[in-house]
């Protein structure tokens, strides 16, 4: 099953290895560099799966996880660059289904999204 995907990643590189991988798979991938640019993307046809870097301005907003969570059922991962971080904990009760820490594999990510659109 396909899905549709939105990065949200400031970082280039790393949005471009992901977005690579998820469209070699099928997935329609939609990047964004700021949390500031979903809100207007909501109210479409809805998104399989969220990949949120904490580190990109606006990601770390609770209301960008509230809204999302609102949204059509969807799965939220967050990038981390660090364990333990106090937003981690807020994060899961705001409804993120998990973390990915870095370094990252992106064909690790592919595969694990590939199992959340299912």
């Amino acid at each position: 099953m396909k899905g549709k995907i939105c990065i949200v990643d400031h970082d280039f590189a790393s949005r471009g290895y992901l977005r690579e991988c998820l469209e070699r798979e099928g997935h329609e991938v939609i990047i964004l560099d700021s949390g500031f640019q979903v809100k207007p993307l909501l109210n479409g046809e809805g998104f399989n799966v969220f990949i949120l870097n904490i580190d990109t301005p606006g990601v770390r907003e609770k209301n960008l996880l509230i809204e999302l969570k609102k949204t059509k059922p969807s799965r939220i991962l967050l990038i981390v660059s660090e364990r333990g971080d106090s937003f981690l904990k807020e994060a899961i009760e705001l409804g993120v289904y998990g973390f990915i820490y870095r370094p990252f594999n992106p064909a690790e990510i592919c595969t694990m999204v590939s199992h959340l659109i299912r």
